[in-house]
């Protein structure tokens, strides 16, 4: 028996909730990671418990950088098989470290870079001309 007690929630209600636009679950709907809602005579959503729990889920990937398609990738895993593995979780956890680590890395190149561009710039004054604009981020675009 489930102790649970259904509720419907209006558009604003989660929009509130969540401290998220309309059309964010517009887009959600449309990309299939929200389903099933159903809606009144008007016209409106009305969402249940679950999809306050697959929206919560939503945020939670994106906030440690799993992209839309990602999770939509996870959903279906879920509503094809009912229930999510612990492998399959591990697996799409291990890809995403090795992605944030390359950006890690492709963050320190630039950085580096960056750094020493600035080194090479002799002069910070403000009414001095920079050539940066027609040369890129070059040595020849320093002023000295």
């Amino acid at each position: 028996m489930n102790n649970v007690i259904e509720k419907n929630y209006s558009t604003a209600d989660v929009m509130k909730t969540f401290d998220i636009g309309r059309n964010t679950l517009r887009l959600y709907e449309e990309m299939g990671l929200l389903t099933g809602m159903v809606r009144t005579e008007s016209g409106y959503r009305e969402f249940a418990n679950r999809h306050l729990e697959d929206l919560k889920f939503i945020l939670n990937a994106k906030k440690v950088g799993f992209t839309l398609n990602e999770i939509k990738e996870l959903f279906e895993i879920v509503r094809a098989a009912k229930k999510m593995t612990c492998g399959t979780v591990s697996s799409e956890v291990t890809g995403k470290i090795a992605e944030v680590e390359e950006q890690i890395k492709m963050l320190e190149a630039k950085k580096l870079f960056l750094s020493e561009f600035l080194k090479t710039c002799g002069s910070k004054k403000t009414d001095s001309a920079c050539d940066v604009m027609a040369v890129g981020f070059t040595q020849s675009a320093c002023c000295n």
